[in-house]
């Protein structure tokens, strides 16, 4: 017979089908328990409200009631004398009466109420006999007989009140008994129903952790592989669905780390291409032609000393952009060079263009890739400075910000607006042709100093623009340290 295979769950749906089975059962136990003890306590609180307040009935009505009808009858006699009776202690009384009868639920003591709400009708009358009778003896005689003596009522209503309050007593007493007997009864019926949930647990637990486990430990000995070098991928068999989406995304991983080892060997060749382009953009023809173009008009015009600089410039200019072929080089190398090229352009463009270098020189000995800033400072003469009216002028600065160098190339230019911003960055990042001659500045400050670093971008149309490298401040090592 064909074993019939168990449904795919994930994770989530096992526990919850555990939670299923053992919350109801769990929350019937907790909601008869909750019942039970609710009726038993309701029932008690009842009977002790009711002794308590019976106690305290006793204590005061007698006393009060004696008291008060014995300063009555002492007193000479008026037309006001029967609105002196203490009514107040007999109607208070009643009423202390009547919630007894409403909470009591022994039926002798409901008699033994009713009795005394019966009692207290009487009083009434014969404290209203009192007050009418002008005689003070006979007052004293009915108050005696009927009232507070041996036989009188209130005596009676006391012996009443004991007789009730030694019953609720007793109430409390077996409901005492009823509780310790159902609370014992809860607690073996919860001991066993909470041994009956546990094994249950454990078995089902036992059985999902092996469904989890057995294919963990497998995708364990494929990550094994994988950290080997061995990206072949085997079949795995499991019905718990975040374990096939885990083994599905291992093996989508393996295909994408064996596509990025063959696209790392193509970036390789791609970098030493990218090297070979950047020497042979370090010399730049137009660059070059229209500065010997400048030399020559220069020359024509009798200015022997404005030649005599740029000369000496264009020369500083490409033996800085030489290097003896190294592409790391101090950030003074770097503020040479690009002083030798805007002393070259300025000489071009007299009439528009003004420069101002500030880099302290705490970081003139920070090593930094080779031709960075003269980039930056050509864009912002071409495409800011020579696209406004009148003077402009260039700044180049450089500031730390904690272990880094942030170089900024600021010009009051035409300036853009912030789409033209976006689009500039996007493409610096997205390694998208801007136009700009900036991409192959960002892609090797990227390629030498790692993901953090690069070019950001700021403008305001009419206001001008400022370009930030940020670079790791890197210092060469003492030489001690290298000969060692």
């Amino acid at each position: 017979m064909k074993q019939k295979t168990p449904p795919n769950r994930s994770i989530e749906q096992h526990i919850q089908r555990l939670l299923n089975t053992v919350l109801p059962v769990m929350a019937a136990i907790i909601v008869i328990l909750i019942i039970m003890l609710l009726s038993i306590n309701g029932q008690y609180t009842n009977v002790l409200l009711s002794a308590n307040t019976a106690a305290d009935f006793n204590q005061e009505f007698k006393t009060q009631l004696d008291s008060g009808m014995y300063n009555h009858v002492i007193r000479p006699r008026s037309e006001s004398s029967a609105e002196d009776l203490p009514m107040a202690v007999l109607e208070d009384a009643a009423a202390v009466l009547r919630r007894l009868e409403n909470t009591t639920t022994l039926r002798d003591n409901r008699w033994r109420i009713q009795s005394m709400l019966d009692m207290c009708d009487n009083l009434r009358r014969y404290m209203i006999e009192i007050a009418r009778e002008e005689s003070y003896d006979l007052r004293m005689e009915l108050l005696e007989r009927n009232i507070r003596g041996e036989t009188g009522l209130t005596k009676l209503i006391e012996t009443y009140m004991n007789d009730f309050i030694n019953d609720e007593v007793r109430e409390l007493a077996r409901l005492q008994r009823i509780i310790t007997s159902q609370m014992t009864a809860v607690i073996i019926a919860v001991i066993a129903g909470v041994a009956v949930l546990t094994l249950g647990m454990v078995w089902y637990s036992v059985r999902v952790t092996r469904r989890i486990t057995e294919p963990i430990s497998a995708l364990s000995r494929k990550a094994r592989r994988f950290g080997e070098g061995n990206f072949s991928s085997e079949p795995l068999e499991t019905h718990i669905t975040e374990l096939q989406t885990l083994n599905s995304g291992f093996d989508e991983m393996a295909g994408r780390i064996t596509a990025l080892i063959a696209k790392q060997r193509e970036d390789q060749q791609s970098l030493h291409r990218a090297e070979l382009e950047l020497l042979q953009a370090q010399i730049n023809p137009h660059f070059l032609y229209n500065t010997l173009d400048s030399i020559a008009i220069l020359a024509e015009s009798d200015r022997g000393e404005d030649v005599v600089n740029m000369v000496t410039s264009l020369s500083t200019f490409f033996r800085n952009s030489l290097n003896k072929g190294e592409d790391i080089i101090s950030l003074a190398a770097e503020r040479t060079q690009v002083t030798s090229y805007l002393e070259i352009q300025q000489i071009r463009y007299s009439d528009i263009l003004r420069y101002d270098i500030r880099i302290p020189d705490e970081l003139l000995d920070c090593q930094v890739p080779k031709l960075i800033l003269q980039p930056l400072v050509e864009n912002a003469l071409y495409h800011g400075i020579k696209n406004r009216r009148g003077m402009g002028t260039i700044t180049v600065t450089g500031e730390t910000d904690g272990n880094d160098i942030l170089l900024k190339v600021t010009d009051n230019g035409a300036g853009m607006d912030e789409e033209q911003v976006r689009v500039l960055q996007s493409g610096i990042y997205e390694d998208r042709h801007t136009g700009l001659g900036l991409v192959n500045v960002h892609k090797r400050i990227r390629l030498y100093c790692g993901e953090p670093y690069g070019l950001s971008f700021e403008s305001q149309i009419g206001k001008g623009s400022t370009v930030t490298i940020r670079l790791p401040q890197t210092r060469p090592q003492p030489k001690e340290a290298n000969e060692q």
